[in-house]
This record gives C-alpha cells, sequence and structure tokens, in this order.
C-alpha cells in the first residue's frame, strides 16, 4: 500500500515538533555557567567589541585557547541579550536543529527519504545532545559546520568553496576540524582529484593557520591545546588498551546514555556493525558522490578515534562528532533494511532511538520541575550589592564572577605559601574571595589541579579572611579579605 506524501510529512513535522520540546525543556535545567567555560565565551565575545581577544580576568593576558570560531558568532547575540545571558540558550538549540535538519538532508541525498528521516531521529534523540541542550558551548556549531561540509561534498556538481568554507568554519570551532579537514580532502580527491583536493585543504586550513600565527606572535606559543595535551600525557595512566576502553565506553554512552555495561558493550558493537554496513552499501553505489561521502567519513571517523586516543581525556560531549558523523552511515544501513523489511527496519530504529528518547525525557521533565537560569543567582546577587566596583575578586570560576557582577576577577595564582597568596592578593586589589566550584578537575593539567589544591586549602575562613556570605543550596562560599 502506497503511502500519503502528506500524512507522512504531518508525521514528519509532529516528531520534528517533538524533539524540539524535549530539548527546549531540558535546556531549562541547564543554568548559564552550567559548563567550565560558558561565561569565558561569552566574555571574550563582548571584548571583541572593543577589538580585544584577552582573557577578561583584569590580566589582559592574550588568548590562544578557546579557539576564536563561537565567540565571533556569539558577538552580535551577546550584544543584543546583555545582560540575559540564559536566552543564549538558544545559539545551541538552533545549532542542534540545524545539524539535524542538514544531516537528514545528507542521508537522504545519499540513499533516500527513509535515511534521511532515520538520521534526524538519531540526532534528536541523541542522550548526550539532550543533555547538553541550552549549554553555550562550541561543540554543537561545530556539529553543523561539519554537517555542511559533508552535504556540500555530496552536491552535484560539488562546489569545493562551499566545502571549503564550511571547513574552515568548522577549524575555528573546534580542535576536531583539524583532522576533519584532511578527511574531507580524501572525498574531494575521490571526486576531483588529488590536486583539487591539495588546493581545498589549503584554503579549508588557512584560517586556522593564520589564527596560530597570531597567537604565536601575541604569546609564543601557538596554542593552549598543545599545553594540555603534553600535561594530560605526563600525568593520565593505562597504555593503549586502556585508552581503547575508555574510547569505546564513552561512545557507547554517547549514543545510548546511561545503563549496565554489559548492554553498553552490546549495543556499541552492534552500532559499530550498522555504521560498517551502511558504509558498504555507500561505497557500492553507482553515483561517485555517495562513494567519496563514505570514504570522508570514515577517514574522519578514524581520525576521531586517533585524537581521542591521544588526549587522554573524556567528556560527555566528545561523543558527539562521532555520532554525527555516523549518522549518515547508520541511516545507510537502515535504508537497506527497510528496503527487505519495513517492520524490521523500524524495530531497529526505535530499539536506536529510545534509551536517547528516555534520558531526553527524563532531562526535559527536570528543566520543567526545577528551572534555572543562572549557576548561582542568589550569590551573583549578593556580590552585585556588596562588593564596590573598584573592588576585585578571585575565584576559580572567574570568567563566570566577572561576567555576572561587572568586578574585576581573577583566577587563583600560585604562591610559595598562604602569606604569600594574600600579599599577592592585596596587591592586585583583590577585597573578596568566591569559592564556586562547578565544573570538573579530573580534566585539569597536573600544574592548575595543584594551583586549584592550594587555593582549596588557603580560600578558608581564617585571619586575614573572615566568612561574609554563604550559599549551601548553590555551593559557594564568600570570604573578605580584612584591612591589614
Amino acid at each position: 500500500m502506497k503511502s500519503d506524501p502528506r500524512r507522512t510529512r504531518a508525521a514528519f513535522a509532529a516528531a520534528a515538533g517533538a524533539a524540539a520540546g524535549l530539548h527546549l525543556a531540558a535546556a531549562l535545567r541547564t543554568p548559564f555557567g552550567a559548563a567550565a567555560d560558558d561565561a569565558l565565551h561569552v566574555l571574550l565575545a563582548r571584548n571583541l567589541w572593543s577589538g580585544a581577544y584577552a582573557v577578561p580576568d583584569a590580566a589582559g593576558r592574550p588568548v590562544t585557547d578557546p579557539l576564536p570560531g563561537f565567540p565571533f558568532l556569539l558577538a552580535l547575540p551577546v550584544r543584543l541579550l546583555a545582560p540575559h545571558w540564559s536566552w543564549l540558550r538558544g545559539a545551541e538549540l538552533l545549532a542542534a536543529a540545524l545539524t539535524a535538519v542538514l544531516l537528514a538532508r545528507l542521508s537522504r541525498r545519499l540513499s533516500g527519504a527513509p535515511a534521511g528521516a532515520a538520521a534526524a531521529l538519531l540526532i534528536c534523540a541523541n542522550p548526550v545532545l539532550a543533555g547538553w541542550a541550552g549549554v553555550a558551548m562550541p561543540d554543537v556549531p561545530f556539529l553543523a559546520a561539519a554537517a555542511a561540509a559533508f552535504l556540500a561534498l555530496s552536491a552535484a556538481p560539488v562546489s569545493l568553496p562551499a566545502v571549503a568554507a564550511a571547513a574552515a568554519a568548522a577549524c575555528l570551532l573546534r580542535p576536531e576540524g583539524v583532522v576533519l579537514a584532511p578527511a574531507l580532502a580524501v572525498g574531494v580527491a575521490w571526486r576531483a582529484g588529488p590536486r583539487k583536493a591539495g588546493l581545498f585543504l589549503g584554503a579549508a586550513l588557512a584560517p586556522f593557520a593564520l589564527w596560530l600565527l597570531r597567537c604565536r606572535l601575541v604569546s609564543g606559543s601557538a596554542t593552549a591545546y598543545l599545553e594540555h595535551w603534553r600535561s594530560l600525557e605526563a600525568v593520565a595512566g593505562g597504555g593503549l588498551a586502556e585508552r581503547a576502553r575508555v574510547l569505546a565506553a564513552g561512545l557507547a554512552r554517547g549514543l545510548f546514555g546511561s545503563g549496565p555495561a554489559a548492554l553498553l558493550a552490546l549495543g556499541g558493537a552492534l552500532a559499530l556493525a550498522a555504521a560498517a554496513f551502511g558504509a558498504v552499501e555507500l561505497l557500492r553505489a553507482r553515483e561517485r558522490a555517495p562513494r567519496a561521502v563514505a570514504a570522508a567519513l570514515l577517514a574522519y571517523l578514524a581520525a576521531l578515534a586517533a585524537l581521542h586516543l591521544g588526549w587522554r581525556a573524556w567528556q560527555s560531549r566528545y561523543a558527539l562528532p562521532f555520532v554525527a558523523a555516523a549518522a549518515p552511515l547508520l541511516a545507510a544501513a537502515f535504508a537497506a533494511l527497510e528496503r527487505r523489511s519495513r517492520a524490521a527496519a523500524a524495530a531497529v530504529l526505535l530499539a536506536f532511538a529510545a534509551p536517547g528518547l528516555w534520558a531526553a525525557g527524563r532531562y526535559a521533565r527536570a528543566g520543567l520541575e526545577a528551572p534555572r537560569a543562572l549557576e548561582w543567582p542568589r550569590t551573583k546577587d549578593w556580590l552585585v550589592a556588596n562588593v564596590p566596583a573598584d573592588s576585585a575578586l578571585v575565584s576559580d570560576e572567574a570568567s563566570l564572577a566577572a561576567l555576572l557582577t561587572g568586578r574585576r576577577a581573577y583566577f587563583p595564582e600560585p604562591a610559595a605559601s598562604r602569606e604569600a597568596w594574600i600579599a599577592g592578593l592585596r596587591a592586585r586589589g583583590v577585597g573578596f574571595v568566591l569559592v564556586a566550584r562547578s565544573g570538573p578537575r579530573a580534566y585539569l593539567s597536573e600544574s592548575a589541579r595543584g594551583l586549584f589544591a592550594d587555593f582549596d586549602a588557603w580560600a578558608v575562613p581564617e585571619p586575614p579572611l573572615a566568612p561574609a556570605y554563604s550559599d549551601p543550596g548553590e555551593g559557594t562560599r564568600i570570604l573578605v579579605l580584612t584591612p591589614q
């Protein structure tokens, strides 16, 4: 029986509306300031209007990390929305919707309409994407740029400037862009030959290379990511097998959320088999475009795996590039199964999407039951009311403190002793110490962990620091530095 196109479109519209509703509600549970660097990106975006791209902690140090793409994207929204920072949730939500649309179009072009619907569902039902809904970070805009590059690569005829522009944008958003561009060059070589692939690669990496040159000239270091990598390499334990285990477990959770280890391992193995089958389907296509895109996707996934095997750290958001790159391959496998048995294909697709939908539903319920706009609003109000405008703060959340209060805020600095640390505070005009840790510290380098360990030991209510405010519900404590 032939399906009614109007009913099909209505079903897709209803599904898209339900997914958007889940993500909107889930975003209510992720207040601004929930991520370690969201306030930093906003401060950098705001500083761009004055022509500066420097650490906004009153020290004015040049920034080499993070990359500049996301602050540039945020520059106009920050100008228009200040100081209503919670509205910046919309940036991530729009990027997530754009990613789903682009990957659906890509999968539809490669494998047909059923594949497009499958790819959109897999992205909208992804538990990590729902968990990070509304967090103002560059990860999801990076996914949109990467999806746009693969979609441009699949076009007939292919527009190399469009592929290069999308790849260049991705390189300025996230470090994974450095492996995305060469992977796309594999596909470009498949479609247009090695000479044009070389030209494409140069064009795609040129803005990133100029950024590295700028960083080298202003700070003496091309990028702080190299220092982070060396620190992680020095302190992280375990060999290649352990790194592979952490990566595999992280990817399984990135596809299906939390659950029993055995079920996650089974799900990860099935997803790997399905993606491999989908890749074979695309590589066997008559047209050159699907084969080129499949080759580029496989090269990208392999490069991502190699990158994270060397990075020695894992956060849930790192799974998102893998999921987005695998979605067209999984959708191709679904389309092949759908041609044989529509019922079996629907059952398999729902089995893949169900864990993520369940997680998204839990996040949405949490957001509706306890919506939060800022990480610690009561503490912010106290600081604005009690900290003089000419005074400064020191905090392990200095970027967020500076953005929300308008006061100068410094990160802790190393010192030989508490007495020397106190003397340093006085020298910088610091009158208040804010302890409001929210981000994970296991991810930090050894030197940073040691620095914050000193801060934890010294930022205590012992003379000359006296307690001034405490909010156990927000996990904050404020100390005032008494005059000499």
